[in-house]
């Protein structure tokens, strides 16, 4: 199915502000990944006791969250709302991904693989994304457990940091996400995002798979 959109470029000041506004996140990221963080350290664990438990769990929370928001998560991950005022993010789909009964956007899929447009690469509201390396859509970062990260693991979690696979497939990340950024973040640090990634609201939306550059949205290419 296929949604209208504004190609993102010139005239559509918004893509452009969400990119730069990701651009500031990035920045601030990997200066705490380059740092160690400058986050407070992890309260010590002295023994097993159930309060202490539920102060580390908060302070994994708290961190992870400010983590999500100094990176950008929120500007490619949740769904959003055109308005007067331009797009606005989603509250109540917050982190759900590209959602799943939009259509894609109108944009000159066949020159964009035939290499013919100005840009390396075309958005609307940041959820999708599309290049020479197809079309990809940001992921499902609620905790559902059928199409989101709910039943992930920690592990499974920080490996598409550390291996570059993407999210939920076998496959490299093939878009415009920086891991290179992320990558910098320390075990901890991760780890305190999927802590948080698993507290927020979960959302069911299956987000569409990767449209390889290939498939027959791109037909009529030059070989």
């Amino acid at each position: 199915m296929r949604l209208h959109g504004a190609v993102m470029g010139k005239n559509n000041h918004d893509a452009l502000l969400y990119c730069r506004r990701l651009l500031i996140g990035l920045v601030l990221l990997s200066v705490l990944g380059a740092c160690g963080s400058k986050v407070e350290p992890a309260p010590k664990k002295t023994s097993k006791s159930d309060e202490q438990e539920e102060v580390y769990r908060k302070y994994n929370i708290e961190r992870g969250k400010r983590l999500v928001e100094l990176g950008g998560c929120s500007q490619c991950h949740t769904p959003k709302i055109r308005t007067t005022l331009g797009y606005k993010p989603d509250k109540d789909r917050f982190l759900s991904g590209y959602t799943q009964d939009q259509r894609l956007p109108d944009l000159p899929y066949v020159e964009i693989m035939a290499g013919e447009t100005e840009k390396t690469f075309y958005t609307t509201d940041a959820t999708v994304w599309v290049g020479r390396w197809g079309v990809s859509f940001a992921a499902n970062l609620t905790p559902d457990p059928e199409t989101g990260i709910g039943n992930w693991t920690e592990d499974r979690f920080i490996n598409i940091f550390r291996e570059g696979k993407h999210f939920g497939q076998d496959g490299q990340i093939v878009s415009p996400m920086p891991l290179g950024v992320y990558s910098q973040l320390g075990f901890f640090e991760l780890r305190s995002m999927f802590i948080y990634l698993q507290t927020v609201t979960p959302v069911p939306n299956n987000v569409p798979a990767h449209i390889p550059p290939w498939d027959e949205l791109f037909e009529g290419r030059d070989s």
